[in-house]
């Protein structure tokens, strides 16, 4: 069923659910008396979680199956512990954390109860502030900023020497004197400036910066990311009485948009993405106002919009060697039985808002079942809030688009049942600019309790329809509860291929011309794939000689798509089985994902191995049915190349050689390809003599 999106007119992007929604806020009091927990981070298991204790330089876990309070001290004295992350080290975790007040990084193994510090140069002045680690191995490299000294600090560590490596930078002016949230990436690290976004990127060496609007004394605060790659952040202020504290997001096209809070005093502090529902989740200290709370942006469209340009900057560093002397700590134990009442939300046009009275909140983060885990400092408590009435989100799949006129691309859009929520949401345009049409294959979403619902929405740009970028606002109403989300559009200049929202990473231009825009679902795929196998490190050496490879002939096909509309539908057929091979591969990866180089290593099998069957195998079936061919031979070399390209792959992870990654690995690649293509080849001549016979 296909039904058309209409615009209704004079409406604009409203909530009308219930005005009060309730939750279950459950606190367990840390075992050390006023020890100001913060810096919560999910554990191993994806549920509760670590933190350190500020006054009580301690760090701690909470089980909440067993209500058990796991405590060690820093032997450092009045360390102040300030953040915390966690990695991983051949499958064992380890957490990275830092000192305030002496100015060092710590890292800590829980299972064999090791600890190291690292002192950082002038580090009790310096404001040794947020930490986060690359996903990438073997090396572990670990970012924090200085809040007091307007710098960033990379730290690479050995695991087989315990020893460190720093990189200390300074951040460009436009930045605005310093930041203090971090989010690291593979190769890449984004940091909450004061006055900006920032991006660092290795390749390049240089910082990017995105300006953020200005609202008196605020500044940038906390960053995270959200599954499409979008950066969110808070800015605010911690005066008792303003109104400028502000959640925001920086979109590809380098424009941010952004929602304020509606409660004065609020002092905006961390930010989390809920990963069912893509919403995000803001602790409000308030302090000062006394009225701190948990907030969710319940409806993503509307906001402000501003155009940010990005500026670009060289970044530098000095080296510096740091040792360590490994420490055992010891660990105690205390089982503390929770209290739980119930809370109720207030609802706002685009915010609930739950209060948390005067804990002053500070850290918040969501786990894989949608509870809201936050760390209450001010009342020395962690606290889970859960329960909260049934509710669904709203997302599209890319979050943009970018069409030529006359051009046509698709989207997806998905409702998400939040605590039990069954229902059918209508989806409607609000704002469909003149001259572009939508439809949906399914409209109501039939949302089913704890699933998702999805509808293929088709975009038509007509011919007329002038260069720019568009934001269409699109909403889910079950006659209780609505919920809106916004589609960037972006219309381009010609009937040329639209230029990439990304040009830090490669791009996949045969599928962008096939498909109309790198934006596209099928497009993103792809690049989903790409972007997992980098975090690795035979994944990005294979990619390197990949990429040399593919832009050696991509460009003029591209162009060649481009230009003749029925080679791209063709072309759109012989991608469809590419694209479900990866799907699966990287499924294959998601579940492997704590152990990169497995992870890419038998998604990478796969992969190669789908493709070589369906690519090559089945034609070369017939052909070898049709010539007589032998190819037990072939089969047999492969296998020993196989085994070749994987044994060079283990050397040189142990060697740390990129090159020999490069060529292991391009061998692996091939010889498990034409091994499979050459079984494939085999089963269909045997299965074909087989059928004449018969």
């Amino acid at each position: 069923m296909v039904l058309a999106v209409s615009l209704p007119t004079g409406l604009r992007a409203s909530n009308v659910r219930v005005l009060f929604s309730g939750g279950t806020l459950t606190e367990w009091t840390v075992p050390t008396p006023k020890s100001g927990p913060s810096a919560l981070i999910l554990d191993q298991t994806g549920s509760c979680c670590w933190f350190v204790e500020y006054y009580g330089d301690k760090i701690g876990h909470l089980n909440p199956n067993t209500n058990t309070f796991q405590e060690w001290t820093i032997p450092t004295a009045n360390a102040n512990p300030y953040s915390l992350t966690i990695t991983s080290n051949a499958g064992i975790p380890e957490l990275w954390g830092t000192e305030y007040a002496p100015g060092k990084i710590f890292m800590f193994s829980p299972t064999s109860d090791i600890f190291r510090e690292y002192s950082v140069p002038y580090g009790g002045e310096v404001g040794v502030g947020y930490i986060s680690v690359e996903p990438t191995g073997p090396e572990v490299r670990v970012w924090f900023t200085e809040t007091l000294n307007n710098a960033n600090v990379e730290l690479i560590y050995d695991p087989t020497t315990g020893n460190a490596t720093l990189y200390k930078d300074y951040f460009p002016a436009a930045v605005g004197g310093g930041a203090y949230g971090v989010y690291a990436q593979s190769n890449s690290v984004w940091f909450a400036g004061f006055s900006a976004i920032v991006r660092w990127d290795r390749a390049s060496q240089q910082y990017t910066m995105w300006q953020l609007p200005i609202h008196g004394s605020a500044i940038g605060r906390f960053i995270s990311m959200d599954s499409y790659g979008q950066v969110w952040y808070t800015q605010g202020t911690a005066s008792g009485t303003s109104l400028d504290n502000f959640v925001g997001i920086l979109r590809p096209d380098s424009t941010i948009t952004e929602w304020r809070l509606p409660t004065p005093g609020a002092d905006v502090r961390e930010i989390s993405i809920n990963p069912q529902s893509e919403q995000p989740w803001i602790t409000e200290r308030s302090s000062t106002a006394g009225n701190g709370a948990i907030a969710v942006l319940g409806n993503s469209s509307g906001g402000t919009a501003f155009s940010s340009p990005e500026t670009t900057a060289p970044s530098s560093g000095t080296p510096i060697t740091l040792g360590s002397v490994p420490q055992v700590l010891t660990s105690t134990n205390n089982t503390v039985v929770p209290n739980s009442r119930q809370v109720r939300g207030v609802t706002g046009e685009l915010f609930t808002e739950y209060s948390l009275t005067s804990s002053a909140p500070q850290g918040a983060i969501t786990d894989s079942q949608g509870n809201i885990w936050i760390s209450e400092p001010g009342i020395n408590k962690i606290a889970r809030l859960s329960g909260l009435s049934p509710d669904f989100a709203l997302n599209v799949s890319p979050p943009s688009i970018s069409l030529p006129p006359s051009g046509s691309g698709n989207v997806s859009i998905t409702g998400t049942s939040l605590y039990g929520y069954g229902g059918t949401p209508s989806i409607d345009a609000l704002n469909l600019p003149s001259g572009v049409t939508m439809s949906l294959d399914e409209n109501p979403l039939n949302i089913r309790p704890g699933e998702n619902a999805s509808s293929h929405v088709t975009i038509d740009v007509g011919p007329n329809v002038t260069a720019g970028n568009r934001q269409i606002i699109l909403r889910g109403n079950d006659g209780t509860i609505a919920h809106t989300t916004s589609l960037l559009l972006t219309v381009s200049n010609s009937t040329s291929s639209p230029t990439s929202s990304s040009t830090s990473k490669p791009q996949c231009l045969i599928a962008t011309a096939t498909y109309g825009s790198d934006l596209s679902s099928e497009v993103e795929s792809l690049r989903n794939f790409r972007d997992s196998i980098m975090k690795s490190q035979t994944g990005a050496s294979f990619l390197t000689i990949f990429n040399s490879w593919y832009y050696s002939f991509s460009p003029t096909i591209a162009d060649y798509l481009r230009q003749h509309s029925g080679t791209r539908e063709m072309m759109k057929g012989v991608l469809y089985l590419l694209i479900g091979s990866l799907a699966i591969s990287s499924d294959v990866y998601s579940v492997l994902a704590v152990y990169p180089e497995y992870a890419t290593l038998l998604s990478g099998l796969m992969a190669s191995g789908m493709i070589g069957a369906v690519y090559m195998g089945i034609p070369l079936g017939f052909v070898k049915r049709k010539l007589r061919l032998n190819l037990r031979f072939s089969i047999h070399l492969s296998a020993a190349l196989l085994f070749c390209g994987l044994g060079g792959i283990l050397v040189g992870l142990n060697l740390g050689s990129t090159i020999l990654l490069m060529i292991a690995s391009s061998l692996t690649v091939v010889s498990s390809a034409y091994g499979s293509a050459a079984l494939t080849a085999e089963a269909i001549a045997h299965l074909t003599k087989y059928s004449k016979v018969t």
